[in-house]
């Protein structure tokens, strides 16, 4: 048994599908989350199990976006088999606008069931709402309901009952019996626009019917918005929300970060002491352990990005924020909707790549993939945060208030998002040139955000990274571990040299030594050795192995006594007798990171979306050599100043 559940983009129903399904999906509440659809197992009131199909987002079955093309395919059985019942959700507080979709669902002639969601909202804007006769005059089971407060749950899944094992069809008022405009313009384009009259006349004269209004004082989202959309003091305060979230992120979890480490330090000395000396403690602690656990240690920080970041998307104001930045996309040539998949390239850029599907036109489309990477995703955070614990922490605040740690993180950030619009201007400029097309954007009221919701986001968006960056982690830490290991020294020099030294020749002498070595004359100039070289090298299949990459050369090397940021501080160099890793090396290392491409999943999630290697071949090329040039002039021009 299948169920179909549609609905317009922020109408809550990606929210009710997480409600009746427990499934830990994507939420947002801006177009363009939702693009594919999502699969969950629900049951009726009886235990009938039965397969819940999240639909795209969808105003129309009109099929003008790749969301509305799915959706109608789905819904008419052409990519899969064909629902049971259709579950339609409607936002309360936008009732006229969710009617329309239900007029073309109505029009499929299958059981339908309409879930008015956002009955809080409907409420608090002092609206009231007949359902009962809402319900006669569409002759469609109608169920008032709050998904994310979880009301009305109970009495929409009886409904679903109801329409599954009792079907009944909808009467079709004469002129919705054509599913899309596109059935209408087979007769001829007039009788498209008549029917679309139609459709609104019927909705207008329905809601006059059933809807009514406490007259009020202005709405709370609208005296907010005078302010948060302020083309000066709107973005002066979304700067200010940014930076303060960069702060909280690198302050606000240094206590567990120290505890992580703690624990880490105790299991690899646990190994250390159950294992006997031999090859394969050495694979497990210094390849293994010693890998992983460097970068599972920033996983506070990383939690404490997803978690801000989801309560302002829970709240509303991320939407805010993609409105704010339409001006500035347009001046490049981009509509304000390519913000959305830039937004979603935060977490990672594959889903934010994935995202610019929603963008019409295809030009658009194409720069919005090809600048996404760009965005700092939570792989590059672990870098970040290595290079300022070691080298910036101990820096006193600025004005006695700001780290200068998170002002590093939030400048990070800001640089790549600056880096994307130019090269965005310049692709607008050249090969990608296209007159940019209209933004339409709704804007959702404020909510408090729902910490169970937000919870849920967190938990996952970091399940997902410590999955993926582990398998990745451990594999790569297996294969560094052997290209430093071998080939070995013999017992003899071992003695001879002594254990510290010996460490050291090994490194260097090994496979992933000489590669080191081989390439440093190109990175010098940027301020890298040979044992950043190697571990630059191990992050071009994923940017977080630098951090495990480094950790596992300085245990290797005998300077690693659990803490690599210790480790990183106290690393002379031998032909200055100064430290080897300065404010102005792990400046150039931050910024070269931020512009480089360094994730083959990345690569060929552009691949796919655009059905060419011209692309992503040529994202590579630009991407690293304007993160080598940038790095270069950062430590060229630092060194020449003094720094």
């Amino acid at each position: 048994m299948r169920i179909a559940l549609a609905g317009n983009p922020n109408s809550g129903k990606t929210t009710l599908f997480n409600a009746l399904t427990g499934k830990r999906a994507r939420i947002g509440n801006y177009p363009g989350v939702t693009v594919e659809s999502r699969h969950g197992t629900s049951h009726l009131p009886d235990g009938t199990p039965y397969t819940l199909v999240d639909l795209p987002g969808c105003y129309s079955l009109t099929a003008q976006s790749p969301e509305e093309d799915v959706a109608n395919r789905i819904l008419s059985g052409d990519l899969e088999q064909r629902p049971d019942a259709i579950v339609c959700v409607v936002d309360g507080t936008q009732l006229s606008r969710g009617l329309y979709l239900v007029m073309q669902l109505i029009a499929l002639k299958q059981p339908l069931v309409i879930a008015l969601n956002m009955m809080d909202a409907v409420r608090a804007n002092g609206m009231h709402i007949d359902i009962d006769q809402l319900a006669k005059r569409l002759d469609v089971t109608v169920v008032p309901i709050c998904a994310r407060r979880g009301e009305g749950i109970t009495e929409l899944q009886e409904a679903i009952r109801r329409a599954v094992r009792e079907p009944h069809l909808p009467w079709i008022p004469a002129f919705a019996g054509m599913t899309t405009i596109a059935d209408a313009q087979k007769n001829s384009p007039p009788a498209a626009h008549a029917l679309i009259d139609a459709r609104y006349q019927f909705i207008d004269t329905l809601i006059a019917h059933v809807v009514s209004v406490t007259p009020r004082s202005v709405d709370i989202t609208e005296r907010i918005d005078h302010i948060l959309l302020h083309p000066v003091g709107g973005l002066t305060l979304f700067v200010f929300v940014m930076v303060l979230l960069f702060q909280a992120v690198f302050s606000w979890s240094e206590p567990i970060i120290g505890a992580i480490e703690t624990g880490m330090g105790g299991l690899i000395d646990l190994a250390n002491g159950l294992i006997p000396p031999s090859s394969t403690r050495a694979l497990l602690v210094d390849g293994v352990l010693v890998g992983v656990g460097n970068v599972i240690v920033f996983l506070p920080q990383i939690a404490m990005l997803f978690f801000g970041m989801a309560v302002l998307e829970e709240s509303g104001y991320l939407a805010r924020a993609a409105f704010l930045m339409d001006g500035l996309m347009r001046r490049v040539g981009l509509q304000g909707k390519a913000f959305v998949p830039l937004l979603s390239s935060f977490a990672c850029a594959i889903p934010g790549i994935m995202a610019a599907r929603t963008i019409e036109s295809k030009r658009d489309r194409l720069v919005t993939i090809f600048v996404a990477p760009f965005m700092s995703c939570s792989a590059r955070l672990p870098v970040y945060v290595l290079i300022i614990a070691a080298l910036f922490s101990h820096m006193p605040p600025v004005w006695g208030v700001l780290s200068v740690g998170g002002l590093l993180i939030a400048a990070m950030y800001f640089l790549g998002f600056f880096a994307a619009i130019g090269v965005a201007w310049v692709l607008k400029k050249t090969a990608l040139r296209d007159a940019p097309q209209a933004f339409i954007l709704e804007l959702p009221a404020y909510r408090m955000p729902n910490i169970k919701t937000v919870t849920r986001s967190v938990i996952e968006r970091c399940s997902i990274f410590v999955s993926q960056t582990g398998r990745v982690i451990v594999a790569l830490s297996v294969v560094l571990w052997a290209l430093m290991a071998y080939p070995r020294l013999d017992a003899a020099e071992v003695v001879r040299l002594g254990e510290t030294h010996a460490s050291q020749v090994q490194l260097e002498q090994s496979f992933a030594g000489k590669l080191g070595h081989a390439i440093e004359p190109v990175i010098q100039p940027l301020g890298f050795d040979w044992r950043i070289g190697i571990s630059l090298v191990a992050s071009f299949a994923a940017r977080e192995v630098l951090v495990s990459a480094l950790g596992q050369i300085y245990a290797v090397n005998g300077q690693d006594d659990g803490s690599l940021v210790k480790a990183l501080r106290a690393d002379i160099d031998p032909t200055t007798g100064k430290s080897a890793f300065t404010p102005l090396v792990g400046i150039s290392l931050m910024v070269f990171f931020v512009l480089a491409l360094q994730c083959l999943s990345t690569v060929a999630t552009v691949r796919r979306e655009t059905g060419s290697w011209r692309w992503p071949i040529a994202q590579i090329i630009t991407m690293n050599t304007l993160a080598y040039t940038a790095s270069f002039l950062v430590y060229q021009v630092g060194s020449l100043i003094g720094f």
